[in-house]
């Protein structure tokens, strides 16, 4: 009897701990160094056509529509180009194409086509 309640409670213990870390194996900790945007220019998508692969940049304007799981049509008042999103990036945010937002990124070039990879989208308030 003893050692079918040591038994049980081992078992109990073991499952207990399995479901939590297969819990948190689900979760996403993000995290990473803050940085105020509001301290970087503002490029378009014309301007970035000719910047090196990796740059940060910021750019406003439109998320005029998808194309595929994570790629995005992005327009401003010079042009439109293809933007990737991770689901992250979203930060739980549903976005309109008439809706006006910054969006944080890095440059990828993959022969002549420039993509930002975006970090982060906010919908800038309305005016």
């Amino acid at each position: 009897m003893k050692k079918t309640l040591t038994a049980l409670a081992f078992i109990s213990v073991l499952c207990l701990s399995v479901a939590s870390f297969a819990g948190d194996g689900m979760k996403k900790h993000m995290g990473g160094l803050k940085q105020d945007i509001s301290q970087m220019p503002v490029s378009t998508v014309q301007s970035i056509q000719s910047m090196p692969e990796d740059t940060m940049v910021v750019l406003q304007g439109n998320i005029s529509k998808r194309v595929k799981k994570d790629k995005y049509m992005f327009n401003d008042n010079t042009g439109e180009m293809m933007i990737e999103i991770d689901g992250y990036a979203w930060n739980g945010q549903e976005i309109s194409p008439t809706d006006v937002v910054t969006i944080v990124g890095e440059i990828d070039k993959d022969g002549n086509v420039t993509i930002v990879e975006v970090d982060q989208v906010m919908l800038n308030p309305q005016q």
